[in-house]
């Protein structure tokens, strides 16, 4: 079979490394020349664990192409899926421009019954909409089917390969047995594959992000009560986590969601309910909470070392989480910024998004450097705002003796505060008591 995914972004281009190694020929289009150029040079834009390996095997084995072509992939495929973004117009409105043009023009190109596959994030009621706009375009027969991915970035070729379900909303029912075939690979791992309308699947999508948006917001709530209590969050997450009706995923505090889910799909959701006369609180709840986080942090490194005009501080992280160079809404970035606006000097380093985060942040006072004690050299404090797997493994003797300060602002809680107190650092984790008032607990 052939398929063409339309969008080489973070969902079209892993969608379609995996499909080919399903065995299915895929023609990734996309409109950015410089884009396919690279894919065809073995150049891949993004860092995603395990993408080049899968690209690799593919592109070798004949299964997966690029092309700025639109005509020609669609020519030759049966489903053609629409992986382009929709990142916000205005905040809490995805902009659906370029899947409507996409949309459009494929009508014109039609020249025989074509699967439309959505994996975009869309608000309710959008299929239906373009399904009524590329009537006007064309008398060939399609159908449209939503196909919301799932994946998490960092993960995403292990989500993609072993989901925890497969959804698919549409009403024809040729077309859904054609996706389930699409996807009978993921049958031998006994995957759910849910089927529903357009309409529900839109909404699953929007709904499963706002609520892990909620829990990850309720969690940085209590351990912003627990830093007021000289109680260790970690402890009460695990309390909540052993209750299968909650479970442990998702409750580990840090500086927040970010990246191009979440924040994005949690303002649209807000947007469209509230379209319709209904208030999603516990979601507009968990966004505010979200909003607040960096601030909150900023200030407790203020209590610590005074006003911050003028002082150093070294950061290490900046992607929105680890094992991406993803730096989109990133809380880390937002972080720095009211470093920067403080007056403080910012010393950061990331694994892999150094170049993206050169890119957005541009002040004279933000300076990027090769490795960890590189960018603490010198700081009066050092923030870990991404939790690196090669962060947890720092020397804290070698990142202490960098550092002209004694501050170390534990944003991920990667370190041991008893370690870290015992290094001379004065340790301020999420919901973990300062390293004083540690010691004058265990001494009381």
């Amino acid at each position: 079979m052939n398929v063409a995914m339309v969008g080489a972004g973070r969902v079209g281009l892993v969608a379609g490394a995996c499909l080919a190694d399903f065995g299915i020929r895929v023609h990734c289009v996309d409109n950015r020349k410089d884009v396919i150029d690279d894919l065809r040079n073995g150049n891949l834009p993004f860092h995603e664990p395990g993408l080049a390996e899968l690209y690799h095997k593919n592109t070798q084995a004949g299964r997966l192409f690029f092309t700025t072509n639109l005509a020609e992939a669609v020519n030759q495929s049966l489903v053609v899926f629409i992986a382009v973004g929709t990142e916000d117009e205005i905040p809490g409105r995805p902009n659906l421009k370029a899947l409507f043009e996409v949309g459009r023009q494929m009508a014109r190109l039609m020249t025989e019954y074509k699967v439309l596959v959505i994996k975009s994030t869309v608000p309710v009621g959008t299929a239906r909409k373009l399904a009524e706009e590329l009537k006007q375009e064309t008398t060939v027969d399609f159908d449209i089917v939503n196909n919301p991915e799932f994946l998490r970035e960092g993960s995403a070729i292990e989500n993609f390969m072993r989901p925890d379900r497969v959804v698919l909303g549409g009403r024809s029912q040729h077309a859904l047995a054609i996706l389930k075939d699409i996807y009978r690979p993921l049958y031998l791992i006994e995957t759910p594959i849910v089927i529903t309308t357009n309409e529900t699947a839109e909404l699953a999508k929007y709904a499963a992000n706002a609520f892990l948006a909620i829990k990850i917001s309720f969690i940085n709530e209590i351990a912003t009560f627990c830093d007021s209590v000289d109680v260790d969050v970690h402890d009460v997450a695990r309390i909540l986590g052993l209750d299968k009706r909650i479970g442990p995923k998702f409750l580990h505090p840090g500086l927040g969601f970010g990246g191009s889910c979440l924040p994005k799909d949690t303002r649209a959701l807000l947007a469209t309910s509230r379209d319709c006369g209904c208030e999603l609180r516990t979601v507009e709840g968990a966004v505010n909470t979200n909003l607040e986080i960096c601030a909150y942090l900023v200030g407790r490194m203020k209590q610590s070392i005074g006003s911050l005009s003028g002082r150093t501080i070294g950061v290490l992280g900046l992607a929105y989480k680890p094992f991406t160079d993803d730096v989109r809404e990133s809380r880390a970035i937002d972080m720095v910024r009211l470093l920067l606006n403080e007056g403080a000097i910012v010393q950061a380093h990331d694994p892999a998004a150094n170049n993206f985060a050169a890119q957005i942040l541009q002040h004279d006072n933000f300076h990027l450097f090769p490795n960890a004690y590189d960018a603490a050299s010198g700081a009066d404090v050092v923030a870990v705002l991404t939790e690196w797997n090669e962060f947890r493994n720092l020397d804290l003797v070698e990142l202490k003796r960098a550092m002209k300060g004694d501050v170390l602002l534990d944003t991920r809680n990667i370190f041991d505060p008893d370690a870290a107190a015992a290094q001379g650092f004065v340790y301020l984790g999420r919901g973990r008591a300062p390293t004083q008032r540690r010691e004058t607990a265990a001494t009381t």
